[in-house]
């Protein structure tokens, strides 16, 4: 079941993949997100795998909130994973008190039925937790459907500069975007816990863009196609970001303050 993909697995790779982030004392809080990495098993397809989900019961164990993010620009992620698993938490008090909910749980490996683990298989040493902040939180168009187009950027923060500055730059991004018409959803991750690799502690920050639909997706590329500049007023840079990444990002369970 999917508790057992994405929850039981937590405090093993927690033990072992730690890399804890520094953040400035004036950033704002937000949710944890916690990530992990997987592989449609051979002859299944990504419908399949959105169709279980959505129908697994929900449980005091389950996330705050689900999504599926099937890559489709990733760059080589595609040459080992299919989709990222994102769940949502509002503090590590109530991610733990999930985890220790799925330990009671009664044991279901005898379960008639679909399991996960018949569709898909995930990694445990891609799981992650980044600190999750909403850059528009209180003004944006929200993405309340069940698919959507997101993109995430890795911004390596330049020598000089802090957390705090790519918040900053990330907030003036925003802010072109709405005077020019567009209010996405935009956010800010730092890395908490997990896998060391370029993300390392401090050393950079991911942006995202997530759209109310595909069709909001598409305009909000087309703006910058016909001219849009979002980082107008906000040159020299804080941040050098990288092209972004392409998802399909459908929405399994919502639910709770996340």
């Amino acid at each position: 079941m999917l508790k057992k993909v994405i929850l039981l697995t937590a405090p093993t790779v927690l033990t072992l993949f730690l890399s804890v982030s520094a953040h400035g004392q004036d950033l704002p809080s937000g949710p944890l997100n916690r990530l992990i990495n997987c592989s449609i098993n051979p002859g299944k397809t990504m419908a399949q795998v959105v169709e279980w989900a959505k129908t697994q019961p929900v449980t005091d164990a389950t996330p705050n909130a689900i999504f599926f993010r099937e890559a489709i620009m990733a760059g080589n992620y595609r040459e080992s994973y299919d989709f990222t698993i994102a769940a949502f938490f509002p503090s590590y008090a109530e991610m733990n008190r999930k985890i220790i909910a799925g330990f009671t749980l009664p044991d279901t490996r005898m379960r008639t039925g679909t399991r996960g683990t018949d569709l898909f298989t995930c990694d445990p040493n891609t799981l992650r937790i980044n600190h999750n902040r909403f850059v528009n939180g209180g003004n944006n168009d929200g993405f309340s459907g069940d698919v959507t187009i997101m993109q995430t950027r890795f911004c390596r923060i330049n020598e000089g500069q802090t957390v705090a500055d790519a918040w900053e730059f990330a907030q003036g991004v925003a802010s072109n975007y709405a005077d020019a018409g567009d209010n996405s959803l935009y956010q800010m991750w730092t890395r908490e816990l997990g896998p060391v690799g370029n993300t390392v502690a401090g050393g950079g920050v991911v942006l995202s863009t997530v759209p109310s639909t595909p069709e909001a997706s598409s305009s909000r590329l087309d703006m910058r196609r016909e001219g849009f500049d979002p980082l107008e007023g906000l040159r020299p840079l804080p941040v050098s970001c990288d092209y972004p990444s392409v998802w399909r990002t459908y929405a399994i369970h919502r639910g709770g303050n996340n």
